[in-house]
């Protein structure tokens, strides 16, 4: 196996895997979330939905995986592509461990000017407005129109 190469049969299958794991994880929680009436759903329809289709998402790839040959490789990324690749698994991360603690609004808001300064080379300025328009399109979807409720963060104790 050459260097900067793996086995594409071992990763989907490895990747499915992880997968199916995140969904049952993502389902359990959004089991929590209000599911409403036929007539009127609640907030915890959406994630039940994103759920299962990543739950089904992730069964597809491990079938894929059983199906490919055992000698094909994937090309990993080496150099300066490794080095973004492994900066965007870290900030994921961090917005995963900051949410709670910070709230969504502001994890978000971060999460998305360090993604944008680590995947482009667009000025501040244009991160910065393309971070917080993306994030209030976000905030209206989701908190505003499907009323699903985000984190707080250390906002709820001053309440």
């Amino acid at each position: 196996m050459p260097v900067g190469a793996l086995e594409k049969r071992k990763a989907y299958l490895a990747m499915g895997g992880i997968g199916v794991v995140c969904a049952a994880c993502y389902l359990g929680l959004s089991l929590q979330l209000p599911q409403g009436r036929l007539d009127q759903p609640g907030p915890g329809v959406f994630p039940i939905v994103v759920g299962v289709l990543l739950t089904l998402a992730s069964l597809v790839t491990i079938w894929e995986g059983w199906q490919l040959d055992r000698r094909e490789q994937i090309a990993m990324p080496v150099g300066s592509d490794l080095r973004r690749l492994l900066g965007l698994i870290a900030l994921l991360f961090g917005f995963l461990i900051a949410m709670p603690i910070v709230g969504y609004i502001v994890s978000s808001a971060l999460f998305c000017i360090l993604l944008m300064r680590i995947l482009s080379d667009l000025s501040w300025p244009r991160v910065l407005a393309y971070s917080l328009a993306m994030c209030a399109a976000l905030y209206g979807a989701f908190v505003s129109f499907l009323k699903v409720p985000m984190p707080r963060g250390i906002w709820d104790f001053w309440q």
